[in-house]
């Protein structure tokens, strides 16, 4: 009789339990090295009394807020992670100075007071952003049916590896799901797509197609993309040209540039 009583009481405090939940998690997937971040927790307590709000970085807290104590809020000291105190509320935490060390698995634990105890909590996984060094390469080869055309574009080790999408003349091509990605000692990723086309006449109606390889992560870096101009300027030549790449940085500085030009010619028979 004992043992179902205390089961009841069990069943009892989860289902009364329910009231408490969060309500909002915001938590950035991507950071940058140098700027500041905010992590929200919001949440409704129903019929409980909040106990504590507890923030850890994989398994090692960092701030906390208990409204019966004084002071309410406490901070930890831990790698890659600066609070700024007077920013933080018991549903937000502000995150400055964000560094490589700041990548991790960021958990919000809500806790209530008696008699029941609740407890709920979410969590996301912080990558901090690493930008490439340099533009995407474009390699191109004329395959020995003579008129079908391979290129295949690697981007350069960033973190996380770059999407890389293909344009012929301006016009997004669907290239299928041939994206690699590789991921290297150095905790760094790059990306390795290739596509397949024939070169027909309508590739070809001012005399040059235009090949563009265009690297995007996320909302931190919009576009990195390099051209390759393929034209015929002799019956069996097939010339590709490599042109200046370009850049483009949502909301940030350009973090890099690179300009070469580089000539190949492939006879094929």
């Amino acid at each position: 009789m004992f043992m179902y009583l205390q089961i009841y009481y069990i069943l009892t405090l989860a289902l009364v339990s329910l009231g408490l939940r969060i309500t909002r998690f915001q938590v950035p997937s991507l950071v940058v090295p140098g700027t500041s971040a905010v992590l929200s927790c919001s949440f409704d307590l129903g019929r409980e009394t909040l106990y504590s709000v507890k923030w850890y970085r994989d398994s090692e807290e960092f701030f906390r807020f208990f409204p019966s104590l004084t002071p309410q809020y406490m901070a930890f000291p831990a790698p890659g992670i600066d609070i700024d105190v007077s920013k933080s509320t018991s549903t937000r935490v502000h995150l400055r100075n964000l560094t490589s060390q700041s990548e991790g698995r960021y958990t919000c634990q809500v806790s209530a007071d008696e008699p029941y105890f609740g407890c709920v909590q979410e969590h996301r996984h912080v990558v901090v952003y690493v930008p490439p060094e340099s533009s995407p390469r474009i390699y191109g080869e004329v395959a020995e049916s003579g008129d079908n055309f391979t290129v295949r574009c690697f981007s350069a080790k960033s973190r996380p590896a770059a999407n890389l999408s293909w344009y012929v003349n301006d016009m997004l091509m669907d290239s299928g799901d041939t994206t690699e990605v590789f991921r290297h000692a150095d905790r760094l990723e790059s990306s390795a797509a290739s596509l397949h086309l024939p070169l027909t006449s309508s590739h070809h109606q001012s005399g040059v197609m235009r090949v563009t390889c265009s690297a995007s992560i996320a909302d931190v870096l919009t576009s990195v993309s390099e051209e390759l101009l393929v034209s015929r300027p002799h019956e069996n030549v097939l010339e590709l040209k490599n042109v200046a790449s370009s850049v483009f940085i949502r909301n940030r500085k350009v973090l890099f540039g690179c300009f070469y030009v580089l000539f190949l010619s492939l006879v094929y028979f």
